[in-house]
Parts: C-alpha cells; sequence; structure tokens
C-alpha cells in the first residue's frame, strides 16, 4: 500500500515536470502590447470586450469563444471579429501584421517573411535574415543621404538667417528714408504751389498788356468773321446753284424779262471770272501782283494759338539763352529751405535785368514743351514728381520686404530653409518633352522637337490637409491655373517632394489628362535625424 502511493506520487511529479508553465509571450500571433491581457487568473483569462472568462486551454484551439474574437490571435476561427489581427515575430527584420482571416491560407504574405502565418500549412519558409539584411543596407543608405542633405539643409538656414537680418535691417533703413522722403516730398509741394502761384500772378498781370488785349480782341474778330465768311459762302454756292439750274432750264424766247434779265447777269458774272486771252498780235495785259489768299490750314493755326503759352514763352529766355537762365533755377536744389524766399527774389530779379540788357532772350525750350507753365513751374514739378515716386518705390519695397518677412515665417518653412530655393529651376527630360520646375514660381513643358512651350501652371500652395509647420506639410506643392488644354481642363502639377542630396525631379507622369505629378527630391525637406528613431530603424 505504501509502496503503491510512493509509486503514484513519483508518476505526478514526473509528469508535472513535463508539463510546460503557461507563457502568454507564447501564444501564437499575439502582439506583443496585449501580453498583459492574456495573464491568467486561476488558468482563465478575460476577453479582452471583458464579456467572459475561459480557460487558458481554449486559446487558439481553432474555435471561437469570445465575442470579439480575442481567445484566436492565431487562428482564422474568428474570421470577421474584432480587430482580427495575426501578429508576425519576424525576428531578423521588423515585425509585421496581417488579417486573420489570411492565416492558413496557402498564400506567403510579404508582411510575414518568417512563414508563421502559414504555421500549419508549412509552405512558407523564414526569410526574415535577408530581408532583414537588404532592408538595413538600404536604411544606411537613406540615413547617410538624410544626414548629407541635413548639412545643405543646415546651410539654407544660416542663408536664411542673414537673410531675415539683411531684410529686417534693410526694413529700418527704408523706414528712416521714408520719413526723410516725406519731408522732402512736402519741401518741393510747398516750393510747386508757390512757383505756381507766382507764375499765375505774373501771367495775370501780363494778361493786362495792351498787346495781350489787342492780340486777343484779333483772335476774337478772326474768330467771329471766319464764321461770317462761312456763312457768306454758304448763301453764294446756294444762289450759284440756284442760278445755274436756271440758266440751264429757262426758254430765252419766254416773255419774263425779270428771269432773262437774271440768267444773262449770271453768265456776265460767269465771263467775268474767266481769264482773257490777249488778240493775235497783242501784248497780254499786265496782271497786278495779287497777295496769295490766306489758307483754312493756316487760319486754324492762328485760331489755335495759345496766348497765355505766347506769354509764358515772353517770361522766359530765348532757346540759345536756355542754359544761362536755367543755372539760376537749378541753383534751386541747393538753396536751405530758410533761405529759399530770399533766393527766389534775388533770381527773378537778376533774370528780369538780364532780360531788359539783352543778355538773356525771351523764348525757351521749356515753354515749347508746356504751353501751361514757365520753365520754373515745370522744374518744380519734376522735383516734386520725382521726389513723390522715389517716395512711392520706398513704400513698395518696404511692402514687399515685409511680405517676404512674412512668408518666412511660415511658407518657406519652419527655418524658412525654403527661402533659399525660391526662384531655382530643374528640369528633367522625358519623352519628347523638358519638364522645368521653377520652384515658389511657374512649371513649364518644353518641346524638345520645335520651340513650342506650356504653361503647367504657378504655384499655389503647400499641402493643406496638413497643418502648417509639420514635415508632412512640406511634403507637396500644388502649381495651378496653366494653359488650357485643347478640349480639357487647365494644366497643373502636384509635386511630391522627398529628402535628397540634391534638387531635382526624379520622375514626371500625367495620371490624368493635363493633370501632371512629379517625384523631386531637395535637401530642404532632410529634417534633422534623431538617433533614437535611427537605432530603431536600423
Amino acid at each position: 500500500m505504501v509502496r503503491s502511493a510512493i509509486a503514484l506520487l513519483a508518476l505526478s511529479t514526473a509528469l508535472a515536470a513535463d508539463i510546460k508553465p503557461f507563457n502568454p509571450a507564447d501564444i501564437r500571433g499575439l502582439d506583443p502590447s496585449y501580453l498583459d491581457k492574456y495573464t491568467p487568473v486561476d488558468g482563465y483569462i478575460t476577453c479582452l470586450d471583458g464579456s467572459k472568462r475561459i480557460p487558458v486551454s481554449a486559446i487558439n484551439d481553432d474555435y471561437c469563444d469570445c465575442p470579439d474574437g480575442s481567445d484566436e490571435p492565431g487562428t482564422s476561427a474568428c474570421e470577421g471579429v474584432g480587430e482580427g489581427w495575426f501578429y508576425c515575430k519576424n525576428e531578423g527584420h521588423i515585425p509585421g501584421r496581417v488579417r486573420r482571416s489570411r492565416v492558413n491560407d496557402g498564400i506567403c504574405d510579404p508582411e510575414c517573411c518568417d512563414g508563421s502565418d502559414e504555421w500549419q500549412t508549412g509552405v512558407c519558409q523564414d526569410r526574415c535574415e535577408a530581408i532583414g539584411r537588404e532592408h538595413r543596407q538600404k536604411a544606411e543608405a537613406e540615413l547617410k543621404t538624410r544626414k548629407t542633405g541635413a548639412k545643405l539643409r543646415g546651410t539654407y538656414i544660416n542663408w536664411a538667417v542673414k537673410e531675415r537680418r539683411r531684410l529686417e535691417e534693410e526694413l529700418s533703413k527704408k523706414r528712416e528714408e521714408v520719413k526723410t522722403k516725406e519731408i522732402e516730398v512736402d519741401h518741393t509741394r510747398a516750393q510747386l504751389e508757390k512757383t505756381e502761384a507766382r507764375s499765375k500772378e505774373d501771367l495775370e498781370k501780363r494778361k493786362q498788356s495792351a498787346l495781350y488785349t489787342h492780340l486777343l480782341s484779333q483772335k476774337l474778330a478772326l474768330t467771329r468773321l471766319r464764321s461770317k465768311t462761312s456763312r457768306l459762302q454758304g448763301e453764294l454756292d446756294t444762289l450759284h446753284n440756284l442760278l445755274s439750274e436756271l440758266s440751264k432750264g429757262y426758254n430765252p424766247n419766254g416773255q419774263d424779262m425779270a428771269v432773262k434779265a437774271a440768267v444773262v447777269g449770271y453768265e456776265e458774272f460767269l465771263k467775268g471770272d474767266e481769264p482773257t486771252t490777249p488778240a493775235e498780235g497783242e501784248d497780254a495785259p499786265s496782271v497786278p501782283d495779287i497777295e496769295e489768299e490766306i489758307t483754312d490750314r493756316e487760319l486754324d493755326e492762328i485760331d489755335r494759338k495759345d496766348l497765355d503759352g505766347l506769354l509764358l514763352s515772353e517770361m522766359i529766355g530765348e532757346d540759345d539763352d536756355e542754359e544761362e537762365g536755367g543755372i539760376l533755377y537749378r541753383i534751386d536744389e541747393y538753396i536751405p529751405d530758410a533761405l529759399y524766399d530770399q533766393w527766389e527774389s534775388v533770381r527773378d530779379f537778376a533774370i528780369d535785368w538780364m532780360i531788359r540788357i539783352g543778355f538773356l532772350g525771351r523764348g525757351s525750350k521749356a515753354a515749347a514743351k508746356s504751353a501751361s507753365e514757365g520753365p520754373h513751374v515745370a522744374a518744380a514739378r519734376e522735383k516734386h514728381n520725382k521726389a513723390n515716386g522715389e517716395l512711392n518705390k520706398l513704400r513698395t519695397d518696404i511692402t514687399n520686404a515685409e511680405e517676404t518677412l512674412r512668408k518666412m515665417e511660415k511658407d518657406y518653412g519652419p527655418e524658412a530653409e525654403w527661402k533659399k530655393l525660391d526662384g531655382t529651376c530643374i528640369d528633367t527630360v522625358a519623352g519628347d518633352y523638358t519638364y522645368e520646375l521653377c520652384l515658389f514660381g511657374k512649371a513649364t513643358q518644353k518641346s524638345n522637337r520645335d520651340s513650342s512651350s506650356n504653361h503647367l501652371g504657378t504655384f499655389t500652395e503647400w499641402k493643406t490637409d496638413e497643418a502648417p509647420g509639420t514635415y508632412e506639410y512640406y511634403t507637396r506643392q500644388y502649381y495651378r491655373n496653366g494653359s488650357r488644354c485643347w478640349n480639357g481642363p487647365m494644366r497643373s502639377v502636384t509635386v511630391d517632394w522627398s529628402c535628397g542630396t540634391t534638387n531635382a525631379i526624379q520622375s514626371v507622369a500625367e495620371p490624368e489628362k493635363c493633370e501632371y505629378f512629379f517625384k523631386a527630391t531637395t535637401p530642404a525637406l532632410c529634417w534633422p535625424v534623431e538617433e533614437t528613431s535611427v537605432k530603431d530603424e536600423l
């Protein structure tokens, strides 16, 4: 009896030694992130949805016990239930996952290079070592590219820092220049207004002269005379036409003596206008010289003559003397504001004096250029316009610099690294065309057979469905509103960027009519490499 008990105890001990303790890590197809949820309590685990408890022996028994399918991570028994993922360890490479419905279906899925998804059929070999080695080589090459590209990106950033500093300094300088130029514009405007008032006053005085009044009255009389002459000429033409028709149709044998007298008189009138031919042997009668009649064109020129312009031309020097008088006006630019009024009086007195002694004449090229103002007014206006133009240019430069700085905060990357590439053009040949992309500018398709080209679009935006400042935001650019395709849409280009050591177009495709797709590389997208992520990837 004792011997039997001892033998039974020994057998139980031996059997217990052969039974391996339950370890969640040994569950086939289980994602390691769920290991703690498969730790048994009294030999049972709870379904992930908390609906029921099942014995550990029910795990992967090819029967779906849990409503969420969590008891069958390594079989296809719970197909279509729950998340349904089979985890592949892929030792020597990167772990992967496949749908549980693809477990033991006789197909080697690339996600499971270790073949564990076909554990029952055994048709797949473990290829993870070779695949992992190839992946690591590729990852190391990409890492090298990223590091090299990151250094180039650093030079772009350094350039952007200097450019931002330059723009800020330029802004500060130009804002100060604007203040100074605004004062100059106000000063030149005041000088112009004063000169215009002085010129207008002088002109009004000269309009009171007897010569101007006489010329004005003569011009008015000429205008009235031309109007009266034109009216009389019209009446004369009408009378001539009536008498001409009457002379053609009247009956000379008629008894109307008044009509006959009118016709005879008209015919005598016409004979009087005809040149007389001298009799044979007689000298032609001498004809007194008749002054040539003035033409309508000459009358029009006289009528258009601007008397105010004539007065202005009289107020300044002759053509040949313009340089001497003009010197006095050019000195205006160097006279301090405090002394300008005194200088103006001295200048005008000197010019009047030189005109009186004959040193300066009474005409000017400036008067010919402008019939409404003298050269001193024109010079003051030119000076004001020049200052005003310079002020407007300064303001435009400030606006452009402010806009560039604004773009450098977002549109050119988180560290403005893309600013260095603004305007840089890259191209590639694809088939019969050369495709050119000018960053932040436009895209063009050029024919390799002739000189024709198509505008493919202008830069519009980044990848707006991503947040500005993120890496993904700068991985895509859109170039839109190109020339319209024949019987199609307006041409456009989508550019997908990736990290590279050069700025280059890698490929060109046209997935839809006149909608082009470029793949391109740039160091601007080689963001700094974090050591932890590199180790995980390798």
